[in-house]
């Protein structure tokens, strides 16, 4: 009786030690599978977010950028610049100031308090209706006529082009780069 029993236990463990053989053999199959997948393994980064007073969301794929996204963010720098008021002026150029590379932060910031005095002393105000918009990378040119008037007075109503230049950093948001007025020429030669 002793022997059955023994026999019994024996074939018991000889049942668990496969099972267990096989449990282990599955364990190291689906772990060879998911480092295979793992390496396999496109590395994606999505990021989605609102920029700076923009209300359309944009997806960023691989640190890639679509044209809609630089053609807007361009659109609200060159607002945040040509469209102001005396009174309007100093918080548009604080808000702006906060999406500048910090390259070109001092001298900019430098430039516009310069103009707001101006601004200030002048009566001067400001309108930009933006008319066309070409997108190139991170760059752009907008194109448009902007209206300037001292007090009530219109002073002048001229076609501009703003060349407008952005850059990632490394935690993926995008600031301003550079700005500048540009001729019709180099508008034109821009989009080529």
């Amino acid at each position: 009786m002793q022997h059955d029993r023994y026999l019994s236990l024996l074939a018991g463990t000889t049942f668990e030690k496969k099972s267990w053989m096989i449990l282990a053999f599955l364990s190291l199959l689906v772990n060879l599978g998911l480092t295979t997948g793992l390496l396999l393994k496109k590395n994606t980064i999505q990021t989605t977010f609102i920029p700076p007073a923009l209300h359309q969301p944009f997806t960023l794929n691989d640190g890639n950028y679509s044209n809609a996204y630089v053609e807007q963010l361009s659109t609200w720098f060159i607002s945040q610049t040509l469209i102001y008021t005396p009174a309007s002026f100093e918080y548009q150029m604080t808000t702006f100031l906060k999406h500048v590379d910090p390259d070109l932060f001092s001298k900019l910031r430098q430039t516009l308090l310069l103009e707001f005095e101006a601004i200030k002393k002048q009566n001067r105000s400001s309108t930009f209706f933006v008319q066309k918009v070409r997108v190139r990378g991170l760059s752009a040119v907008v194109s448009g006529v902007r209206q300037i008037k001292v007090g009530m007075t219109e002073a002048s109503l001229e076609q501009e082009h703003w060349y407008v230049k952005l850059t990632q950093r490394q935690d993926g948001l995008v600031t301003l780069a550079d700005v500048k007025k540009v001729s019709e020429s180099d508008a034109r030669a821009f989009s080529g």
